[in-house]
């Protein structure tokens, strides 16, 4: 599970999706190579297996559920860029460390 923080969905209410689509936090690769595991957040279409995150008791983003699990731990977040406010994730914690159950 991901744990997105208020000041990350207070940005992320702010995105737009065409409609029937859904602001999805989805995989680039869906298999780990030695790049790394990369994510992209944008409009897709929702999963039944979706991680769910909501915002004021609204839907607000849909993680995949490999992403979830690749990440879990982990803490998507505001961060400041020269662009102004976006959100980023912080990793999950080092390997032995219990995993997060709830709270996104």
């Amino acid at each position: 599970m991901i744990t997105v923080t208020k000041e990350a969905k207070d940005i992320l209410r702010d995105y737009q999706c065409p409609e029937g689509t859904v602001l999805c936090l989805d995989s680039v690769n869906r298999h780990r190579q030695h790049d790394g595991f990369c994510v992209r957040l944008g409009a897709g279409l929702a999963k039944g297996d979706d991680q769910i995150v909501e915002h004021e008791g609204q839907p607000l983003l849909r993680i995949a559920r490999h992403v979830s699990e690749e990440l879990n731990g982990g803490t998507m977040d505001r961060v400041e860029t020269l662009e102004g406010p976006a959100v980023g994730m912080r990793p999950p914690p080092p390997p032995g460390a219990p995993p997060l159950t709830d709270g996104s």
